[in-house]
């Protein structure tokens, strides 16, 4: 059986291809903008790590933090009911949660929001390999992302979301 030709980007990616393939318009057309231009002057691509994510590869992901990396990426509006119930459970069993106990609390949370990735609207750029990090952050604001440079929290990449996406709540 023929493979089906890779789509073709101006940018490498680590993650899944169908999680970038599935990132909203806006945020795929921004991003390949945005890694054009960073090619042009830097002659370095760019590499994606996440792109757009289920609410279980979150919890995957989550699971590996510590609390100040929660608190940092997911409490900077506000301190979220998820956030104050891993950090409960982690205290209580004096250690980080597996992944199934982070997607327990998840998808039971009160409140719905968590990332921008589990509708498409965030990648994740890694820093490691950057020829210039404040020149990609000049061009993904000139673009309309805001960023979080989640490096100060042990995370080596930049976190880029579109606010033109709207928020979708996904509890699966």
């Amino acid at each position: 059986m023929p493979s089906t030709p890779r789509q073709s980007y101006p940018f490498d990616f680590s993650c899944d291809s169908e999680s970038i393939a599935t990132l909203e318009g806006i945020v795929l057309d921004k991003l390949n903008k945005v890694a054009q231009e960073y090619l042009r002057r830097t002659g370095t691509r760019l590499m994606v790590t996440s792109a757009r994510r289920t609410l279980k590869h979150t919890a995957f992901l989550m699971s590996a933090f510590t609390v100040e990396q929660l608190e940092g990426m997911y409490c900077r509006n506000g301190y979220p009911d998820y956030i104050r119930t891993m950090k409960s459970a982690m205290e209580r069993l004096q250690r980080k949660l597996t992944p199934e106990e982070t997607y327990d609390i998840l998808k039971n949370r009160q409140e719905g929001f968590i990332s921008s990735h589990l509708f498409g609207g965030a990648v994740d750029i890694a820093v490691e390999g950057l020829a210039d990090k404040s020149l990609l952050t000049h061009l993904l604001h000139a673009e309309g992302f805001t960023t979080l440079d989640e490096t100060d929290l042990g995370v080596l990449c930049i976190h880029a979301s579109h606010p033109n996406v709207a928020k979708v709540i996904l509890r699966e």
